[in-house]
């Protein structure tokens, strides 16, 4: 009688499992729509600037689903439709009252941007430090103060970008200071409509850009 050797292979192995889905890798969108997320619960006063720029970093930094999630798992989250029509109230409520001092925290010490490979946004009525250093390559960084909350005088903004471009939207009545700014093969221009203001906040804008651009510019025309 012969013999039948071999290894039974028919059984399942645990490497046959489809991954789970918080381990799929994620995209850009992926990951602009968390830092929106986190944006948005700035503006709601949930987290402080500090904050948000620890958890966007790390929202540009993920790799998988399970790492964005982490980011937003303790903010209590709006559904988007609902968000976005809270949004729109609080902004036109905004517009018809006075602004109350900001009472969001300590805004006289520095902040960090980094835009390295994606982009740094803040509009809204966020507060301002008194003095912002941006730094990234291969990215931006927009900053509107139209709207923004703004304690101070004497707003200091530090540029540190290599083929990248920072935008400035400066309130009306607000002046800027860009002869400390140096570029190389790249561009440093105000380029508001009404011509250099000389009211308050000043900004003083230093640093240094490389293949790359900062722009001032006024309020947007359809607000």
């Amino acid at each position: 009688m012969s013999e039948q050797t071999g290894t039974d292979t028919s059984t399942d192995t645990p490497q046959d499992l489809p991954p789970s889905p918080a381990d799929l890798p994620v995209g850009h969108d992926d990951r602009e729509h968390i830092v929106g997320l986190l944006q948005d619960a700035v503006n709601r006063g949930l987290i402080d600037t500090l904050e948000f720029d620890r958890r966007s970093g790390l929202a540009i930094a993920a790799r998988t689903r399970r790492e964005l999630n982490a980011l937003v798992l303790d903010l209590p989250l709006e559904h988007p439709d609902r968000a976005r029509a809270r949004t729109e109230a609080e902004s036109r409520e905004r517009r018809r009252a006075p602004r109350d001092p900001w009472a969001g925290g300590d805004t006289s010490g520095t902040v960090t941007l980094h835009a390295a490979l994606g982009s740094v946004k803040r509009q809204g009525a966020w507060a301002v430090p008194r003095r912002l250093e941006i730094d990234g390559w291969l990215g931006s960084a927009e900053l509107d103060l139209t709207e923004a909350v703004i304690d101070h005088d004497v707003v200091e903004i530090d540029v540190d970008m290599t083929l990248g471009s920072v935008e400035l939207r400066l309130p009306e009545s607000a002046s800027v200071s860009l002869d400390a700014v140096s570029a190389t093969a790249g561009s440093v221009e105000d380029k508001r409509r009404t011509g250099a203001a000389a009211g308050r906040p000043h900004v003083v804008v230093t640093g240094k850009v490389a293949f790359g651009s900062v722009e001032v510019k006024g309020p947007k025309w359809w607000r």
